[in-house]
């Protein structure tokens, strides 16, 4: 009896295996953790959410565009437009849209909303030398110093730029028309040391000041 017993259990079970297996399972989306690393990684096209906080704001880079940049931790990306946000650097924003390319190169995020969080300290720039402006740093605050190797060009009505080198390769530096910053007093030959955002346009790497107090003119 107890052997029978065994054989209609162990008989039961496998029943019931088959049938789960038979069962169709709903498979649920991960949902998104926020994270900008992340969303970095996703193909173009894919819909994303990031967190992170402003390093720039609204506008500061028109007329390309009236957007901004957000960073979390080491990471940033670089929201094409503020949907009539007025966002301010240090403010921790929320942002769903869709990964592309801007001006060919550079990963943003088309949103299609944006919630303002709270707020935050904004991230300290990173220390990189001229020449390793790239891929690597592109989307967070960089601080380079070098001396001022170029022209300072009018980009009009886009902005200023000029290259800066430290002796390891020189980088681009833009200053966007809707930051205000002032560039009469830079010319080749000064020394400089200069924070801004890390980006890409076309073929170039650069760095995007934001601020004017982001540029310094050493002795």
């Amino acid at each position: 009896m107890v052997e029978m017993r065994m054989q209609w259990k162990a008989g039961l079970a496998a029943l019931l295996a088959v049938v789960a297996l038979a069962v169709p399972v709903p498979v649920m989306a991960k949902p998104s953790d926020g994270s900008i690393a992340a969303a970095r990684q996703q193909p173009l096209g894919t819909t994303v959410t990031v967190v992170g906080v402003a390093t720039s704001f609204t506008g500061g880079f028109f007329p390309n565009d009236n957007g901004f940049a957000i960073q979390d931790k080491k990471v940033g990306i670089y929201i094409l437009d503020s949907l009539a946000a007025n966002i301010e650097v240090g403010q921790v924003v929320r942002v769903t849209g869709t990964l592309t390319n801007s001006f060919g190169q550079v990963l943003s995020v088309v949103p299609t909303s944006i919630e303002v969080l709270g707020e935050a300290h904004e991230p300290r720039p990173h220390p990189v030398k001229t020449g390793d402006v790239s891929e690597e740093t592109e989307g967070r605050l960089v601080r380079i110093k070098g001396t001022i190797v170029s022209d300072i060009e009018d980009d009009f009505p886009y902005g200023f730029k000029f290259e800066v080198d430290d002796g390891t390769g020189p980088t681009v530096v833009f200053i966007n028309t809707g930051t205000g910053i002032d560039v009469s007093g830079l010319e080749q030959g000064q020394r400089v040391v200069i924070q801004g955002f890390s980006g890409q346009f076309l073929d170039h790497y650069e760095v995007d000041p934001v601020f004017p107090e982001d540029i310094r003119v050493l002795p």
